[in-house]
């Protein structure tokens, strides 16, 4: 598939520039450094490792089964205070103090991230035919997506990164693909966009109109999928390089490659 019309790209971050991957030996090194963090913040939950990692990882799902019903995201703040936090013992004001840190933790202590190996020759490449980058991430942590596009070296490569952190709403709200074609001031049915869920990505980009909506499977798809029937993308790739083939006028790929 090919086409004429798509002159901006859109990219989700987790799962899609990015693995992420976790498992019970990811998170219980979560739950430890998390609280070596607490108690070196002289707030000690009372909790051991293994109580801990139970209260972080029920509290999360339960925040997620309804932030994703509302597609609402709340500020790290509410979320430790009142969600996954709000039964054990700690001052809730010291507690809001360093919610976004205890975020930030847990979303690269608890979780695995790195970066797809194709991705910034992906990048690379659009770019240099002209095509202008931006990113719509469903992310809890105000910090996480800086410092990743940092970290990898990619920053430079988007002219806008609009999370539901910053936000408010996520995926696959329309307002928040609504908010990416206004800062990129590019009409919707010149964007493409490029997620790995269809429950979010593929959903959410349909809901506002964009050119193509494309997905690139990844270990969370599965677990954000779960029930979703009727969804198809406009393409499914299994490399990222496949995206420049997608939003390139026919020939152009293979006389820039």
């Amino acid at each position: 598939m090919a086409t004429n019309r798509i002159r901006a790209v859109i990219f989700d971050m987790g799962g899609t520039l990015e693995t992420v991957y976790y498992d019970d030996t990811t998170r219980h090194a979560g739950a430890c450094a998390m609280l070596e963090f607490l108690r070196s913040h002289d707030l000690d939950p009372g909790l051991g490792v293994s109580e801990l990692q139970a209260a972080v990882v029920s509290g999360m799902e339960a925040y997620q089964a309804w932030r994703e019903g509302s597609e609402v995201e709340l500020s790290p703040e509410q979320v430790w205070t009142e969600h996954i936090l709000s039964n054990v013992s700690l001052a809730r004001d010291r507690l809001a103090a360093v919610a976004e840190e205890l975020t930030y933790l847990h979303a690269t202590r608890f979780q695995a991230r790195s970066l797809r190996s194709e991705a910034p020759a992906l990048l690379e490449a659009l770019r240099s035919r002209g095509f202008r980058l931006g990113m719509i991430s469903n992310v809890l942590s105000r910090r996480l997506v800086p410092a990743c596009l940092s970290e990898y070296g990619i920053a430079h490569y988007f002219e806008h990164v609009l999370t539901s952190a910053d936000f408010g709403w996520r995926k696959p709200n329309r307002r928040i693909f609504d908010e990416a074609v206004r800062l990129m001031a590019v009409p919707a049915a010149a964007c493409a966009y490029v997620g790995d869920t269809l429950s979010r990505d593929v959903v959410g980009a349909r809901r506002a109109g964009y050119g193509l909506a494309i997905q690139i499977r990844s270990f969370l798809t599965a677990r954000s999928d779960q029930g979703i029937v009727d969804v198809e993308p406009d393409a499914a790739i299994q490399d990222l390089m496949d995206v420049l083939g997608l939003v390139s006028p026919v020939g152009e790929a293979s006389a820039h490659a």
